[in-house]
């Protein structure tokens, strides 16, 4: 079973082509690890987050999905004392309209 993802998880250079391409100057763009240290158990996480997958399953197998997702997470994101980590990248941007950039030089 093949379930298309959602998601859109851009580079940099990719993300800037998109603005530059929608008419936006890009001042700065960067992308940059910004752990996210989970209150709980992932499993809550999986919950919320994996539903455009756990959904295209039968709901008696969703529950062994998030278990082997658990279990193939745990070494990477869960440290000694059982704490979870969502390991999550920000990107982050500074861009200007064009068109608006240009009106305001104008009006000065």
């Amino acid at each position: 079973m093949v379930v298309p993802c959602s998601w859109f998880f851009p580079r940099p250079d990719e993300y800037r082509r998109h603005l530059e391409a929608g008419g936006f100057a890009v001042k700065t763009i960067d992308l940059f690890p910004h752990p996210n240290p989970l209150p709980g158990d992932i499993n809550d996480w999986l919950e919320i987050f994996a539903q455009p997958y756990t959904a295209a399953l039968p709901p008696a197998e969703q529950g062994a999905f998030i278990s082997d997702v658990v279990e193939m997470l745990r070494p990477a994101l869960c440290d000694a004392s059982g704490r979870w980590t969502a390991d999550h990248v920000r990107l982050r941007f500074s861009a200007v309209k064009k068109s608006l950039r240009s009106n305001n030089r104008r009006k000065s």
